[in-house]
């Protein structure tokens, strides 16, 4: 028994070695990541009349519906903010969170030719596809900097800090997305399901109205919702420079980590039911 032990055939690999080869795998990993939200940016607008074009006007038909109906028929007010940019600002942020969790829901029963082909962390395929939606968000931000301009809306220097913001929106959305991938592998209606959720939910948060005239119990449901807290936090820090309802921001940040733990161990413990599932 000590001779097997102490057998120098079969030597034990330094720890400067393995942090190496998990570095490499790791590497890897970020490549197969990037070249996956590519490929999905590719897909979507491959071949299209349009293009990358679809981009910039998908939000705005949607801020000028929704202008119209709450804007122009029910007379929504967003002072000292113009309605159109306050409009297309929460429909900027909140679009980038909508159409994450719709392309990561489908990316793993997607994706089932490369999964039979490939050994990756499955993890890599709903992470790559709310990447790649930072193509689209970053054409409706250009979109909604012109607004900005055109209406001659200061800008605070406080909108960096939008940048942190965007990070905690992004660990919140991984952790939903995770969770929406691994189930949909099991329950194939999870992806009409969703369509609904976000509906529904984009009503619970302030993405066409102003909180400011609603009573205080309504403003606390909203804003206790997640999403609620971050888009309210993303426009103050953009317009106003100081923060509204700093505690529904902490409130969202203990959701958001609590939602990308959860979502992270369920998707590990359903990923062995993929091979078979599938």
């Amino acid at each position: 028994m000590n001779a097997l032990k102490m057998d120098p055939a079969v030597p034990k690999q330094p720890r400067a070695g393995r942090v190496l080869h998990r570095a490499r795998d790791l590497a890897r990993w970020l490549e197969l990541m990037r070249n996956l939200a590519v490929r999905d940016v590719e897909t979507r607008y491959k071949r299209s009349l349009l293009g990358l074009y679809w981009a910039l006007i998908n939000p705005l038909v949607i801020a000028a519906i929704y202008g119209f109906v709450f804007g122009v028929i029910f007379h929504a007010s967003s002072k000292p903010i113009p309605y159109p940019v306050f409009l297309l600002t929460g429909i900027t942020f909140w679009n980038f969170f909508a159409n994450s969790l719709m392309s990561a829901t489908v990316s793993i029963s997607g994706n089932a030719a490369l999964l039979a082909k490939l050994y990756f962390p499955r993890v890599v395929l709903p992470t790559a596809s709310v990447l790649a939606r930072t193509i689209d968000f970053l054409f409706s931000l250009v979109i909604l900097i012109i607004f900005i301009l055109i209406y001659h809306v200061p800008v605070h220097w406080t909108a960096l800090w939008v940048l942190p913001l965007l990070g905690l929106q992004l660990v919140f959305t991984f952790g939903i997305a995770y969770m929406l991938a691994a189930l949909n592998v099991l329950y194939r209606d999870m992806n009409q399901l969703i369509g609904l959720l976000i509906l529904v939910w984009m009503y619970f948060a302030p993405v066409m109205y102003s909180i400011a005239t609603a009573k205080p119990l309504i403003q606390d449901i909203v804003l206790m919702n997640p999403m609620g807290g971050i888009l309210q936090a993303e426009r103050d820090l953009i317009y106003t420079g100081y923060l509204t309802e700093p505690i529904f921001l902490w409130t969202a940040a203990m959701w958001a980590g609590l939602v990308f733990v959860g979502g992270l161990t369920l998707f590990k413990r359903v990923e062995p039911l993929f091979s078979e599932v599938m």
